[in-house]
């Protein structure tokens, strides 16, 4: 072999182990979590709650949690919090609205999804694990004995919300606050925020990924969830200018969900997750309308 070949061909390998490298490397930077500490708890708003740990479905992670009963209830709300946050969400104020479903006859589940809060795991796969989180809290709730199981979800958790009622008929009903339709459609900004490197990156990095952490972030797509929920119904809630998950994305899912009982709500004004604090009394209003007409 001629030297000058020798040369291309060892300059050619060198470039493809320094690309799988690189994306090796951002791809741990892709999935990983900082995480948020508690900074508040029930008792902060006189409420009651029970500190609970439970498995996750399938691969049984710890999950750590607050049960929050409400007295002479039969029914229960699962919430979701969203990426990088834990079960207080503080930027959705979702310890708000736990407070005002218990006050309206609502038992509610918090807990943090794996890698976040005090939860065992250390990666973030935009629902595509965190879909077994959530089948462990229904299973929880079914061994306490509830039989009414509602799932309120934010952002990511909206998102999870979605695949997993998909695949788990004891859930009852969804409302789905700020869900992104598919990955691909927020993936190249997501990841150029969280890596700063550019766009070109992406495809090597989700072929890293899924060898080294079993996430094929491709295949996290509530679009395609939607259809499989039926006749269980879907309550969309998006922000008039959410620049985080683009307006386009909730229609594109109360689209697809082909379900005369779905509802789509735009919350004028409001920014991503931000619905609740942008109109509170509206939102508890028009969300425990939905669970009540389904769940009670």
């Amino acid at each position: 072999m001629k030297l000058w070949l020798k040369v291309i061909i060892g300059v050619v390998v060198l470039v493809i182990v320094i690309i799988i490298g690189i994306s090796a490397y951002l791809g741990g930077i892709a999935t990983r979590v900082d995480r948020e500490s508690i900074t508040i708890d029930p008792a902060d708003l006189g409420l009651e709650y029970e500190n609970i740990t439970f498995p996750s479905r399938e691969d049984h992670l710890t999950l750590h949690g607050w049960f929050l009963p409400s007295p002479n209830s039969e029914e229960i709300i699962i919430i979701l919090h969203g990426a990088e946050s834990n079960r207080c969400d503080i930027n959705v104020n979702v310890m708000g609205i736990a407070a005002e479903l218990i006050s309206l006859g609502y038992n509610v589940l918090m807990f943090d999804f794996r890698g976040h809060g005090e939860s065992e795991g250390e990666r973030i796969s935009a629902g595509f694990h965190e879909r077994k989180d959530l089948w462990g809290a229904v299973d929880f709730a079914r061994e306490r004995g509830f039989e009414k199981i509602g799932v309120l979800g934010f952002s990511m958790g909206a998102a999870t919300a979605l695949m997993g009622a998909a695949e788990e008929p004891d859930i009852d009903c969804v409302v789905a606050d700020s869900s992104f339709a598919d990955m691909e459609g927020i993936m190249e900004g997501e990841f150029t925020e969280r890596t700063k490197f550019p766009g070109f990156f992406i495809t090597p990095v989700l072929y890293m990924v899924k060898i080294m952490y079993g996430v094929d972030f491709t295949a996290v797509k509530p679009v395609e969830s939607v259809p499989e929920i039926a006749p269980r119904p879907i309550m969309f809630i998006h922000g008039e200018k959410d620049d985080f998950v683009p307006l386009d994305h909730a229609y594109r899912l109360y689209q697809a969900s082909q379900n005369p009982d779905n509802i789509l709500w735009i919350v004028p004004g409001a920014e991503h997750v931000k619905g609740y604090i942008t109109s509170p009394a509206e939102y508890i209003n028009r969300i425990t309308a939905f669970f009540d007409k389904v769940l009670k």
